[in-house]
């Protein structure tokens, strides 16, 4: 009884080594970089600019992650008398994104908040907004890959709309 005890302890023990170093060559963590378009409208005047971002995502499940990062955002948007002022606005973003696996990479919906900080011209604030984005990911479990992309912020005065194209390094 002992000796059995012994052998199925053994074999449990091993077989969990096992699972956690096969498990082990597959972090999960994603890193990219973002660039695109976008349409930024700032206290009912509007103007397209262009934005980039690095980001990251930390897998929680094969459906779900923690999608955080940092990216800047700029557009000449008209004054009041129709002469354009440099808006730039920066951002860290704190979502959720749920991710539905398909054969060659994923599509996912993401959600949550980022912090801000908007210049126009003279004028400058920050706080906290919402966020949305629905995306494609182009790529295998581990390695490169690329990613098109479709967001809005609510950035307090401001709010962008983005369609941007992104390089991703799965681990």
């Amino acid at each position: 009884m002992a000796t059995s005890r012994k052998l199925l302890t053994l074999t449990a023990l091993g077989a969990t080594l096992f699972a956690t170093s096969a498990s082990a060559l597959i972090l999960p963590l994603t890193l990219g970089v973002d660039g695109g378009v976008t349409d930024v409208k700032y206290k009912g005047r509007s103007a397209t600019g262009y934005f980039w971002a690095v980001n990251g995502n930390l897998k929680l499940n094969t459906f779900s992650s923690i999608y955080s990062g940092y990216g800047e955002t700029t557009a000449d948007i008209p004054d009041a008398n129709g002469v354009d002022q440099n808006f730039t606005s920066t951002s860290i973003p704190l979502a959720l994104q749920i991710t539905l696996p398909i054969v060659l990479g994923d599509v996912y919906v993401r959600g949550g908040g980022n912090y801000y900080d908007n210049t126009y011209a003279n004028e400058s604030e920050d706080g906290w907004g919402l966020l949305g984005a629905v995306g494609i990911s182009l790529a295998p479990a581990i390695g490169p890959g690329m990613a098109l992309e479709v967001g809005y912020q609510d950035r307090g005065n401001a709010e962008t709309s983005t369609i941007s194209v992104g390089a991703r390094l799965n681990f």
